[in-house]
């Protein structure tokens, strides 16, 4: 008899329960052109350059390679124009795929 306020409390709870929400998909782009770098892209938004706005940092599962996009507008509109390679001393920083 214990277990029928339990099963009442959670039938309750799943009658009152609402879906969850989300955000419809949206891209980033860079130059106005859908950011697109194959399966498995690793983006960080993240300060990278010390200039309040947020950037972002995107390791490429392909190849290996991270590139940064430096955000030339604000936090609440971010824009980016073009992208680097990250380098640690002048070479291109390159992780093994897989």
């Amino acid at each position: 008899m214990k277990i029928l306020p339990l099963l009442v409390l959670v039938a309750v709870g799943l009658c009152l329960a609402q879906a969850p929400t989300y955000q419809s998909d949206f891209y980033m782009e860079c130059a106005g052109t859908q950011i697109d770098v194959g399966y498995y892209g690793a983006p960080c938004i993240a300060d990278w350059n010390g200039d309040d706005n947020k950037d972002m940092v995107l390791g490429i599962f392909t190849g290996g390679n991270i590139r940064f996009y430096a955000n030339e507008n604000t936090n609440d509109s971010p824009v980016f124009n073009s992208y680097t390679a990250l380098k640690a001393d002048g070479t291109t920083i390159t992780l093994p795929a897989g």
